[in-house]
């Protein structure tokens, strides 16, 4: 007795084409994003130039200094964030855990909106109107991100 095998064991032609044609789709829109990091880097220039400007904020405060003299300068350039006891920047803030220099370069493609401005021992901030700070980057899907310091509080919030 034979028993019969009712039908194939592959492919059709038509499953296999709308396969090829998903994975068309995907490679066109997906694996650009994948491979381009300035999305990536971005985010992360951002989350550190808020962290600095927030943490400047809480040297300023611990080292209570009092009005006219400014605690802690924020120097923002295009490309450099620095924290420093001067709006030269001739006196840098050191980092902790490193004790180099607290200043962060933006990645390649990645842009920061210039300011300087300092907080003084209350935390106030020496700017008169809110200050919008930018983080732009150039590539695949050009993200921009902005935070804000406010004027005469100095808070620093998204």
């Amino acid at each position: 007795m034979q028993l019969r095998r009712s039908g194939s064991g592959g492919f059709t032609l038509v499953e296999l084409v709308t396969i090829m044609i998903v994975i068309g789709i995907l490679s066109a829109f997906a694996i650009p994003r994948l491979v381009d990091r300035t999305g990536f880097e971005s985010r992360g220039m951002y989350d550190q130039a808020l962290g600095m400007v927030r943490y400047a904020q809480k040297i300023a405060i611990a080292q209570r200094q009092s009005p006219p003299k400014p605690a802690i300068f924020v120097v923002i350039s295009a490309n450099r964030i620095a924290i420093c006891y001067d709006a030269g920047c001739a006196t840098p803030v050191n980092d902790p855990s490193t004790g180099a220099a607290l200043a962060v370069n933006a990645p390649a493609g990645v842009t920061l909106s210039p300011a300087t401005f300092s907080f003084d021992g209350s935390g106030a901030s020496s700017i008169g109107a809110q200050l919008a700070i930018n983080v732009n980057s150039t590539g695949v899907g050009d993200i921009n991100r902005t935070f804000y310091v406010e004027a005469v509080t100095g808070y620093v919030h998204q």
